[in-house]
C-alpha cells in the first residue's frame, strides 16, 4: 500500500483537472492505496515577496495557508 497526496491547482472546482484527478483517486483507492486530496482553490496561498527570510533560517513573512 502506498500513501498518495493529490494536489489540485486547477481553476475550476469541477473542471477537467478535477475530474481526471477524481478518476485517478478512485482507481488508486480501489487498488488498495491510501489517498488524500488537497485543493488549492480552497486555500489562501500568497506568492513569494523575495524578502529572503527563509534563506537565513527565519520563518516566512507570509501569513497564509501554506504553513
Amino acid at each position: 500500500m502506498k500513501k498518495i497526496l493529490v494536489v489540485l491547482g486547477g481553476g475550476r472546482a469541477k473542471g477537467n483537472t478535477a475530474q481526471l484527478a477524481e478518476a485517478f483517486i478512485n482507481g488508486a483507492r480501489e487498488a488498495g492505496h491510501q489517498v488524500e486530496s488537497v485543493s488549492l482553490n480552497k486555500m489562501n496561498v500568497s506568492g513569494c515577496t523575495g524578502c529572503n527570510a527563509c534563506r537565513y533560517g527565519k520563518p516566512c513573512v507570509q501569513k497564509d495557508d501554506f504553513f
